[in-house]
């Protein structure tokens, strides 16, 4: 089990924020920092694209997937521009328009919303799945199948954030 938090936390700490986006610990974060503070709409905005995130069904081959994805991006050099404070949709349309990025994820199975949704799924089911379950409300717990899944996948955890890594030291 340590190896796989060890792994989770790296992971989650190392998914790149062009596609994290404007998550619940994002708002937190913001708002503790005092940067600004979200409008009732974006706190509503915040919470609705968690709770889809956490409840995204995972296809049993995504971790893999991920990563051959990730590594192609890689290898094309493609860079899609670092945004903060964005909705899953925002995150989705500007996918959209990175040049190059289309075929890639389509090569790989994933559409632009599939791709962001079950990278950023990833990143905070693994945050959340170790987390209290009292600290957290019902519709705020990740998907008990994609939990299993990260769980049962240690190799291709790992796998994925040695991609994500990669990606960091890239920038």
């Amino acid at each position: 089990m340590a190896f796989f938090s060890k792994n989770v936390l790296a992971l989650v700490g190392s998914i790149p924020f062009w596609i994290m986006g404007m998550t619940q610990v994002h708002a937190e974060t913001m708002q503790e920092s005092s940067l600004s503070t979200p409008s009732h709409e974006q706190v509503m905005i915040m919470r609705h694209d968690t709770e889809a995130i956490l409840h995204y069904k995972l296809a049993p081959d995504v971790l893999p997937r991920l990563t051959a994805t990730l590594q192609a991006i890689q290898k094309a050099g493609i860079r899609p521009p670092d945004h903060y404070g964005m909705s899953l949709d925002e995150q989705i349309r500007l996918v959209e328009k990175v040049k190059g990025l289309d075929r890639i994820l389509r090569a790989h199975g994933f559409t632009a919303r599939d791709f962001v949704t079950s990278l950023t799924c990833v990143g905070m089911t693994g945050s959340m799945m170790n987390a209290l379950a009292d600290q957290r409300n019902d519709s705020m717990k990740p998907d008990p199948e994609n939990v299993a899944l990260l769980r049962n996948n240690p190799q291709a955890l790992h796998d994925l954030d040695q991609v994500v890594r990669a990606e960091k030291t890239m920038k």
